[in-house]
């Protein structure tokens, strides 16, 4: 029904003269279209009919002529009155002779006899008829019984193919002659059409210049009918236009200037600010709601303002929506949720205004997301530096106590060296507090230089060994043969004791990490630092290199650390235009993996990254 409006619509709003060729040529069409469908239905039916009486007299004869070779098993002669009858009879496909048991005696069929046409169209007692599709040709099988049946069945095929040959020409014929008919009556209709409709397209082309704001034009219509009275009309309400549009121009102008100012202050904000209606649905936001939203504008004007907010918070939201609406609400925090998923933390005021159409809610929503992780960050600080400062202490004091009370010289010295080791321990984790604070890296002055992995390794080894040994920990070495590194020697020793200290801290006791480099394909070096500790859960994977991130971030975890190595190497690998990443499985272990840029003939470059 929608469809049959829609045509309607469309056919209502042609032009006058176009409306008359349509009719016209539709009429001619339908007509033509009436008459060719009814002779070709004609002709197809007497057609098909001369064919099929043709090919009746046909099976007809050989059924006659056949009787006598088959009661005398006369083959031979059997397979000539086939071969004489397709050859004498252009219109015969095929011929074939079934005797009474349903064998075939003779055919025409070059490639040996079809087996599927033995069944296809038997003729049980009587003449049948059969229409069949053989390799694109459309065949008409005749069956007729020999004596009943008793003796066997003849079939003839007739092919249809002269048939659709005819019906193409006629076709063709019929198709010009409509061609050229509806060529005819177009050019009839537009003849006419130009006559009736040429004041109607003078006033038509005078309205569509007044509405160009050409109110100088005039419409020259000569008619003295109710058209030309319309054009007269026309002219005079162009005058009274012209005047009424130079004051309105002027009102607009000052509208518009207003509405600028105001967009422009709304768009330039970093605050998200857009406008609801009282079911809670969007009628405006600004750039920078969508930029933090990551919907854009015709994806989010008509959606509820609840599509922003998670599960758990949906409840506390329609909540303080109820207070606003009752005229109570107050600046509020929540969390949104982004097209793509990210959570954002957000602060929340409302103003309602009242326009013709209704009471509308203006709200500005401000992204407090990295205040909160700065606060989180400086939580944790905070916690890691209470928990890290006070353990050494807390070590050194009650070593040194006890060795000031001890008279065994070897004793003694064991406990100072136990203290010395948490002296140690503490001003590494002030070293990379420092370094944090110092703008990670970005202040540290880098010298490149072509440098001997093996040397970086083994200055690493030297740091690490004693811890390694203290856990009866095995560091294997696999290097690939000459690696030479276009680094800074002294921070790439720095990221590799970082990675191989992870490695034995994370790693029980009597187990094993492997370090291993190689060359790459692409001129670079790849390292890798591989333990076999307690490893690192999927959602923390990603978090690994974040600043001061502990998988056990409470003050009573088992393992130390301040949080920011991993940050500093981090820095130090891209710094050099390299990559680091992680690859591991909670329980089976981790790996580290870094790429620094192979040796390639360089110079030392002293602050090249800097």
């Amino acid at each position: 029904m929608s469809e049959n409006n829609s045509f309607l619509r469309t056919v209502s709003n042609l032009n006058i003269r176009t409306k008359l060729i349509v009719a016209v040529v539709s009429i001619v069409f339908i007509l033509s279209l009436a008459m060719g469908t009814y002779l070709h239905t004609v002709q197809i039916n007497e057609l098909t009919q001369q064919l099929q009486e043709k090919g009746m007299t046909i099976s007809n004869t050989l059924v006659e002529n056949s009787v006598n070779p088959i009661l005398y098993d006369d083959i031979i002669k059997l397979q000539n009155l086939v071969e004489i009858t397709k050859k004498t009879e252009s219109d015969v496909s095929y011929a074939f002779i079934l005797d009474s048991n349903g064998n075939v005696i003779v055919h025409t069929f070059k490639d040996g006899f079809p087996i599927a046409m033995k069944n296809v169209n038997p003729a049980n007692g009587e003449q049948k008829i059969k229409l069949l599709d053989i390799g694109g040709e459309y065949i008409s099988d005749i069956a007729n019984p020999v004596l009943d049946g008793k003796l066997g069945e003849v079939h003839v095929g007739i092919s249809q193919t002269g048939i659709r040959d005819t019906i193409k020409r006629s076709t063709l014929v019929f198709t010009i002659f409509t061609a050229i008919s509806l060529i005819i009556g177009a050019f009839i209709a537009f003849t006419a059409g130009n006559i009736i409709t040429k004041p109607i397209v003078l006033l038509e082309d005078g309205a569509k210049e007044f509405g160009k704001g050409n109110f100088d034009h005039k419409i020259d219509v000569k008619n003295e009918d109710e058209i030309g009275n319309l054009a007269h009309t026309f002219n005079d309400m162009a005058i009274e236009i012209q005047t009424l549009m130079y004051k309105h121009e002027q009102a607009a102008a000052n509208v518009m200037d207003t509405k600028n100012y105001l967009d422009a202050i709304i768009e330039g904000s970093h605050d998200m600010i857009f406008v609801v209606d009282v079911e809670g649905r969007f009628e405006f936001v600004n750039d920078a709601f969508l930029t933090l939203s990551g919907y854009d504008k015709n994806e989010i004007i008509g959606q509820n303002f609840m599509i922003l907010i998670p599960d758990d918070y949906r409840d506390f939201i329609l909540q303080q929506w109820e207070d606003v609406q009752n005229g109570m609400g107050e600046p509020y925090e929540t969390k949104a949720i982004t097209k793509h998923g990210l959570i954002k933390d957000i602060i929340v005021s409302h103003s309602d205004v009242e326009f013709s159409d209704g009471t509308k809610y203006v709200i500005s929503a401000r992204d407090i997301t990295e205040i909160k992780k700065i606060e989180e960050m400086k939580n944790n600080i905070i916690s890691n530096i209470s928990h890290e400062l006070r353990t050494p202490i807390t070590i050194m004091r009650g070593f040194i106590e006890v060795a000031m009370n001890e008279n065994d010289l070897d004793k003694r010295n064991e406990y100072l060296s136990r203290a010395i080791n948490a002296i140690d321990r503490q001003n590494r984790m002030v070293q990379d507090l420092i370094e944090t604070a110092m703008g990670e890296i970005k202040s540290i002055k880098l010298v490149f230089e072509n440098v001997n992995f093996k040397d970086v390794l083994d200055t690493s080894l030297k740091d690490v060994e004693p811890k390694a040994n203290l856990s009866n920990i095995d560091i294997k070495t696999e290097l690939e043969k000459d690696l030479y590194l276009y680094a800074d020697p002294q921070q790439m020793t720095y990221v590799l004791t970082k990675l191989m200290d992870n490695a034995i801290k994370f790693t029980k006791n009597g187990d094993r990490i492997e370090i291993s480099a190689k060359y790459t394909n692409d001129g670079f070096v790849e390292v890798c630092v591989k333990d076999t500790g307690i490893g690192i859960s999927k959602e923390n994977v990603s978090k690994i290199f974040d600043k001061f991130f502990q998988v056990d971030a409470t003050t009573t975890r088992k393992y130390s650390g301040s949080g920011v190595g991993l940050t500093i190497s981090k820095n130090i690998i891209e710094k050099h235009g390299g990559q680091i990443w992680v690859e591991s499985e909670l329980g089976k272990g981790t790996s580290f993996f870094f790429t620094i840029p192979k040796a390639s003939g360089k110079q030392m470059s002293i602050n090249e990254y800097n």
